[in-house]
């Protein structure tokens, strides 16, 4: 009975790190058309907004590309994340969003 006591103990504690750590990432970059990207009023304000809707790291490169990533459970559908553009007060068409899963 020990012994399988031990088995099981060994089992949980071997286990449950796996299963914390091997949540899912999704990683998300978002590019638009005529530098749209640019604007030093709206591209903050979007930035600022994925942030308050879950996203992490969220940075705009020298490409004019922003960047950002949720974990896989938090995932962000490109309906939701074109509804935040346009909310902000961009032309949701003139945008792409790539995701990759890591």
């Amino acid at each position: 009975m020990k012994k399988i006591l031990v088995q099981l103990l060994f089992l949980a504690v071997f286990l449950a790190p796996q299963t914390v750590f091997s949540q899912t990432k999704v990683s998300y970059t978002i590019t638009a058309e005529a530098n749209a990207l640019m604007c030093p009023f709206l591209s903050p304000k979007l930035m600022e907004l994925l942030t308050k809707k879950g996203a992490e790291a969220v940075y705009k490169d020298d490409k004019l590309a922003v960047h950002f990533s949720t974990l896989k459970d938090l995932e962000m559908t490109d309906e939701f994340i074109k509804g935040l553009i346009d909310q902000i007060g961009y032309e949701p068409r003139l945008f792409t969003i790539v995701k990759t899963y890591e």
